[in-house]
């Protein structure tokens, strides 16, 4: 059980990101935090979510929890390496909720590492594949563990893998989408990262 704090805490944390959203229409969902990993991504005209929030340009809310959200009430929702941060299940809970909160014609767009990529360098001894992002493995063993349990990683998907797991979360179609690249303007050019082969997909109610 919560304490009456903690729910009291909870209720202000989803009015204030419901406001947001509602202005919006847009989601974007793992914005990161601070000090943390690379920092805060916030896109300008989304409501940018992260654990921690300023409750003007970021907001805070459990993405682990039910999106604090009413049913197709978003057009839009994007999240960039957030979901490799959860586990199977619980990435499978978030992508219902955002088929729930999506409108008819709502689109969701993911961007996460691609575990044949990663396995494809481990292969190829190619340790300085992500070396522009400060990390180079010692061998391509280390390669390959790290790349699977840094940073929190909890589960790493294929395209293949993902798509699935979309459709069994409802969503009725799946596109392998380039960086950077959507038929959606309000999805085009938002990958803040360098690209290294990412699963990137968008996903339609």
């Amino acid at each position: 059980m919560i304490s009456l704090i903690q729910s009291l805490t909870l209720s202000r944390s989803a009015a204030r990101v419901r406001a947001s959203a509602l202005v919006t229409r847009r989601l974007h969902l793992g914005c990161g935090l601070p000090g943390l990993g690379h920092g805060t991504k916030v896109l300008p005209g989304w409501t940018n979510i992260d654990l921690e929030g300023d409750g003007r340009t970021t907001f805070a809310w459990d993405l682990t929890r039910t999106l604090p959200f009413a049913d197709q009430s978003v057009d839009f929702i994007y999240s960039e390496h957030f979901i490799e941060h959860l586990t199977l299940a619980q990435g499978q809970a978030l992508l219902r909720e955002c088929r729930r909160v999506l409108t008819p014609t709502g689109v969701l767009r993911l961007s996460t590492p691609e575990l044949r990529t990663l396995v494809e360098k481990y292969l190829t001894a190619a340790v300085d594949e992500w070396a522009d992002m400060g990390w180079k493995p010692s061998t391509p063993c280390d390669l390959l563990n790290e790349g699977l349990r840094l940073w929190g990683h909890q589960y790493v998907y294929d395209h293949y893998k993902l798509t699935s797991v979309l459709l069994t979360c409802g969503f009725a179609k799946v596109a392998r989408c380039e960086w950077g690249s959507s038929t959606h303007k309000a999805l085009r050019d938002l990958e803040t990262r360098p690209n290294h082969g990412d699963c990137i997909v968008e996903a339609a109610v």
